[in-house]
C-alpha cells in the first residue's frame, strides 16, 4: 500500500507540473495548447504544435492568433519543474505565484499540498476552506464574501471574470471577421462571390483589423493589397494607425510604403512626429532615412530639430570577429539590416525581427561580440526633408544652422506683450 500511495502521489505531482505552452486560436473558434514551432522564411509552411498528446500540423491560414507565454509564465514553469515533492517547495511556489499575481497557478499548488497534507491550514485557507466540527468545509458564501465568483470551474474576482469575458468576446468577433474575410477572398471569381460580398467602403469595425492584416500578408495582388490598407485606415478609433505608420517605414517595397503613408496622411497629427522620430537613431540607416522621408511629407516644422540631430550619423562599415587561436580578427558577413533585404511583391506584415526593431547603434554595439569599423555619413533623405519643411532653405549639413532657423521662426511667431504706461 505504501508503494502504491507514493506512486499515486508522484503521478499527481507530475500531472500538476505545467507544460510549456502557447495558446493557438483557430479560425474555427477553437484553440490548442502546445509549443508552436517557428518556420522562419516560409510563411506558407504548415505550423507544428507540439504538445504532450503529440504533434499537430496546421495550415497557417487556419491560425488566427497566437498567445505566447509571458516571462513570468516561463519563469513559473521552470520553478515548477525544479520544485521538489515536498510541502515546503510547493508552498514556496504558492507564495511566488501570488507575488506575481498568478492566482490560478497558486491554487493548483495549494491543491497539490493538500494531497501531501490534508490539514495544511494555509493552503486550505487560500482555497476558501474553514474547519467546522473538525472537518474542512469549503463555503460558497465565504468565497462570495471575499469578492470571488465561480467561473469556468474556478473562483475568480469580478474583475478577472469581466476581463476574461471581454477578451472572449473580442476574440470571437476577431475570429468571425477573419472567417468572413477569408471566405470572401476565396470566393472571388467563383459563383459564390456575390454570396460572400463585403462592402469594404463602409467597413469601420475595429474587430476586422487582425483579419485584414492577415489577408494583407497572404496577398500578392497589389489592387487587393491597396484595398486592405485603405480599409485599415478607415477603421474606427484609428486602431490600425500604429501598424500603418510602422510599415510606412519598414516595408522594403516602395509601393507598400507609399500605400501606408497615404492612409497615415489622412489622419495627419503633430503627435506623429514623435512616432517617426524614434526611428531616426536606428542602427539601420535605411530605416532612419525612410522615417525622415515620412517626416518631410507630414510638413510639421517642429520636426526640424529631431531631423537636424541626425543630418550626419554613425553607421557600421565593417564587422570583424576573432576566433579562438587566431592572431587577428577576420572580416565576417555584414550586420543584418532589414532595410537592405530585397523588395518583394508580398507585404511583410511582421516587419523586422523583434531584436532589431528600433535598436540604436549604441545598443547594437553593446550587445555585439564583434569588432566594428564605424564611419560618419551624411543622410541625404534627412537633408531633403529639412528643405521641404523650411520652404526650400538650404543650410547644407550644418545642424546648428537648421536649428537656428527653427528657433528664429519660433521667436518671430511669439507675440510681444507690452505693458501700459505707468505700470
Amino acid at each position: 500500500m505504501r508503494v502504491l500511495w507514493v506512486f499515486t502521489l508522484i503521478s499527481l505531482i507530475c500531472a500538476a507540473l505545467p507544460a510549456a505552452a502557447d495558446t493557438v486560436y483557430l479560425a474555427s473558434g477553437g484553440k490548442l495548447s502546445g509549443n508552436l514551432e517557428e518556420t522562419p522564411g516560409d510563411a506558407d509552411a504548415p505550423r507544428k504544435i507540439v504538445s504532450p498528446q503529440g504533434i499537430i500540423e496546421l495550415a497557417p491560414e487556419l491560425i488566427v492568433e497566437v498567445e505566447r507565454e509571458t516571462p513570468e509564465q516561463i519563469e513559473y514553469r521552470e520553478r515548477a519543474r525544479k520544485a521538489g515533492m515536498t510541502i515546503s517547495d510547493q508552498w514556496e511556489l504558492v507564495e511566488w505565484c501570488r507575488q506575481n499575481k498568478m492566482y490560478e497557478e497558486s491554487y493548483d499548488h495549494c491543491e497539490l499540498i493538500l494531497q501531501l497534507d490534508p490539514d495544511h491550514a494555509e493552503a486550505r485557507n487560500l482555497l476558501g476552506f474553514q474547519k467546522r466540527n473538525g472537518e474542512w468545509v469549503q463555503r460558497e458564501e465565504y468565497m462570495l464574501s471575499r469578492g470571488f465568483v465561480r467561473y469556468n470551474g474556478r473562483w475568480r474576482t469580478h474583475q478577472q471574470v469581466q476581463l476574461m469575458e471581454e477578451r472572449r468576446l473580442i476574440r470571437a468577433a476577431q475570429v468571425n471577421w477573419y472567417v468572413k474575410l477569408k471566405r470572401w477572398r476565396e470566393s472571388l471569381g467563383t459563383p459564390h462571390e456575390r454570396d460572400n460580398h463585403i462592402e469594404f467602403s463602409i467597413l469601420r469595425d475595429p474587430m476586422a483589423m487582425n483579419g485584414l492584416i492577415r489577408l494583407l500578408g497572404q496577398e500578392s495582388n497589389i489592387k487587393l493589397q491597396r484595398l486592405y490598407i485603405e480599409t485599415l485606415g478607415n477603421l474606427e478609433g484609428n486602431v490600425a494607425l500604429g501598424f500603418l505608420m510602422d510599415h510606412s517605414v519598414y516595408q522594403n517595397n516602395p509601393d507598400h510604403r507609399e500605400m501606408c503613408m497615404i492612409e497615415v496622411l489622412k489622419h495627419r497629427h503633430p503627435l506623429m512626429i514623435e512616432h517617426y522620430s524614434r526611428f531616426l537613431d536606428s542602427y539601420d540607416n535605411g530605416l532612419a532615412n525612410r522615417a525622415a522621408d515620412c517626416l518631410g511629407v507630414l510638413e510639421y516644422p517642429s520636426a526640424v530639430i529631431p531631423l537636424a540631430n541626425v543630418l550626419r550619423s554613425r553607421v557600421i562599415k565593417q564587422e570583424y570577429r576573432q576566433s579562438l587561436g587566431e592572431d587577428r580578427p577576420h572580416e565576417v558577413n555584414g550586420v543584418f539590416h532589414y532595410s537592405l533585404q530585397p523588395p518583394s511583391i508580398w507585404f511583410d506584415v511582421a516587419g523586422p525581427p523583434g531584436f532589431y526593431r528600433r535598436k540604436t547603434l549604441d545598443e547594437f554595439l553593446e550587445d555585439s561580440q564583434s569588432q566594428h569599423v564605424i564611419v560618419w555619413i551624411e543622410n541625404q533623405s534627412v537633408y531633403h526633408a529639412l528643405r521641404n519643411l523650411t520652404g526650400g532653405r538650404d543650410f547644407g549639413f550644418h545642424a546648428a544652422a537648421w536649428k537656428g532657423w527653427y528657433t528664429q521662426q519660433q521667436v518671430s511667431a511669439t507675440p510681444v506683450i507690452q505693458g501700459r504706461r505707468g505700470d
